[in-house]
């Protein structure tokens, strides 16, 4: 059927996405990629590090597949699915593969700094857990969560529109209900509540030192793991190092743009599976694909935490964190 099917109001909404989803998946993708390549540049990366360089890695493919996928499918070719039953499937389980894995990266980071805080001298004594377990498992995870909706996705054939459409092929209510809440604790709910335990036992942490009158770098004896750290005094200063207030505040303000850019599109979602259409169908749709906006935000917050690491200079020996002097103390 041809496009005089649609409204004038659809075709224009549809042409809004398009430019939308386009203009979005172009910046997401490129302040990724910048990111990713000037840590892939760096000699010595501390921990955290690595978890932004994978996050990064996770939202580029969200701008890649997900976002570039809905400006093609949506506003390009007005939801008409034209790759077959198999694509239709990959495209919708790659979709929430790298949406969960991108949300379970936050989480991760979150926990990555609770234990910083938690155990500050773990890493130099040795009994920190490897970070790149937290991140393998968050990748395995994402890989795994959403295998169950494969059997659910396919392609079917709208009679209404004479097209072909991919969707997830659900009859009643119920199973609406069901589909809608349990992705949307997956990729919303238990990243917000995760999120939420990590920074309430740092402020915990935080707060009986303070009252304790003790910093959280002190030791009670006088080992070599204390000889170890004068080098690091500098950045001791205060109840926490400074390098590890920054990357609190950088992680904590990357988690608050996930609920920010992820509430719009969920509150709409559970509106419409419960039959609540408080909302013109129009507004509706923007808000429903506002998410990547997360993806876009991750990066730029990065840069601009950490705006040494972009600047074309030789010297980058002051642009390193404690977490860094404690990795080049170790290897020593």
């Amino acid at each position: 059927m041809s496009n005089s099917s649609f409204s004038e109001k659809d075709l224009m909404m549809d042409k809004a996405i398009a430019v939308t989803c386009f203009s979005m998946a172009v910046i997401i993708v490129g302040l990724n990629g910048l990111v990713i390549i000037t840590l892939s540049r760096q000699k010595e990366n501390n921990r955290l590090h690595f978890f932004i360089r994978h996050l990064a890695i996770a939202d580029l493919l969200v701008g890649l597949i997900a976002v570039t996928g809905d400006a093609v499918n949506i506003g390009i070719l007005h939801a008409e699915w034209l790759a077959g039953d198999v694509m239709c499937r990959l495209h919708r389980y790659a979709c929430y593969v790298i949406l969960i894995v991108s949300n379970n990266l936050l989480i991760g980071m979150s926990f990555d700094r609770f234990l910083a805080v938690k155990y500050p001298l773990r890493k130099i004594t040795g009994g920190y857990m490897p970070y790149r377990t937290i991140i393998i498992g968050c990748w395995v995870i994402g890989l795994a969560l959403p295998s169950w909706l494969i059997p659910f996705f396919g392609t079917e054939y709208n009679k209404k529109y004479s097209k072909m459409f991919c969707e997830v092929n659900l009859k009643t209510d119920g199973q609406w209900q069901a589909y809608v809440w349990s992705t949307l604790t997956g990729v919303f709910f238990l990243p917000l509540v995760a999120i939420s335990f990590c920074y309430i036992g740092i402020s915990i942490v935080i707060w009986q030192h303070w009252k304790d009158g003790q910093r959280l770098t002190e030791v009670k004896d006088k080992s070599q793991t204390q000889g170890m750290l004068q080098s690091a005094r500098p950045k001791m200063s205060g109840l926490l190092p400074k390098a590890k207030v920054k990357s609190i505040k950088m992680t904590l303000i990357v988690c608050f743009v996930f609920f920010v850019c992820w509430l719009p599109a969920t509150v709409i979602y559970l509106l419409d599976v419960h039959r609540i259409n408080t909302l013109d169908a129009t507004v509706k749709r923007m808000l429903q694909r506002l998410y990547p906006l997360n993806s876009l935000g991750n990066p730029l917050i990065f840069i601009m935490f950490n705006t040494k690491l972009f600047t074309w200079r030789k010297n980058n020996s002051h642009a390193r964190d404690y977490d860094s002097m404690a990795t080049e103390m170790t290897t020593t």
